[in-house]
C-alpha cells in the first residue's frame, strides 16, 4: 500500500493513507513493513537514477558508494512515518505465533508476522495487494482494484 500510494500507482492506496492520516480509519503497521517499504523505495530510486539496471539489492550492493546520493526514498519514508499510523514492533510471542501462521497458510516470514500481530490485537481486516493473504482464514482482505 505504501509503495503504490507514494509512487502514484494507486489512487485508492493514496486515499486509504490519507484517511488514516485524518483518523477516518485506524491504520496499523509493523516496523518491519516500514523497513521493507524503505528498502523497496531505495531500490526504485536507484533504478530510476540508472545507478542499477535491475531492482535488486545485490546490484546496489555492488555500487554501494552511490547510496549516499539517494535521497527521495528517505523523504517518502518520512512521509510514511508522519502518517497517523500506529506502527508496532514485534516481540518474541509474535515471532512464535507467526510460525503456525506460516505453516497453515503457507506464508512468508513478514506476512506471517502481520497475521500473528493482527490475531493478537483482534484485527480481522487487512489492506494489501498481496494475494497470499487470501489463504488466511478469519481475515478480510481489501485489495486496490486500480492497479
Amino acid at each position: 500500500m505504501f509503495i503504490y500510494a507514494l509512487n502514484g500507482k494507486s489512487a485508492q492506496c493514496k486515499n486509504l493513507l490519507e484517511r488514516c492520516s485524518r483518523e477516518d480509519v485506524i491504520g496499523i503497521s509493523l516496523f518491519e513493513i516500514v523497513s521493507e517499504a524503505t528498502h523497496k523505495l531505495m531500490l526504485a530510486e536507484a533504478l530510476s537514477k540508472r545507478i542499477i539496471t535491475k531492482e535488486a539489492a545485490s546490484h546496489l550492493r555492488k555500487d554501494f558508494a552511490s547510496i549516499p546520493t539517494l535521497h527521495s526514498y528517505w523523504k517518502d519514508t518520512e512521509r510514511i512515518l508522519s502518517l497517523n499510523l500506529l506502527i508496532l514492533g514485534t516481540d518474541e510471542p509474535i515471532v512464535r505465533a507467526a510460525q503456525p501462521e506460516r505453516q497453515h497458510a503457507c506464508l512468508l516470514t513478514n506476512d506471517s508476522m502481520i497475521i500473528a500481530c493482527m490475531r493478537r490485537l483482534g484485527i480481522s481486516r487487512l489492506a494489501t495487494n498481496d494475494r497470499d493473504f487470501m489463504r488466511v482464514q478469519g481475515i478480510e482482505v481489501f485489495q486496490p482494484d486500480d492497479l
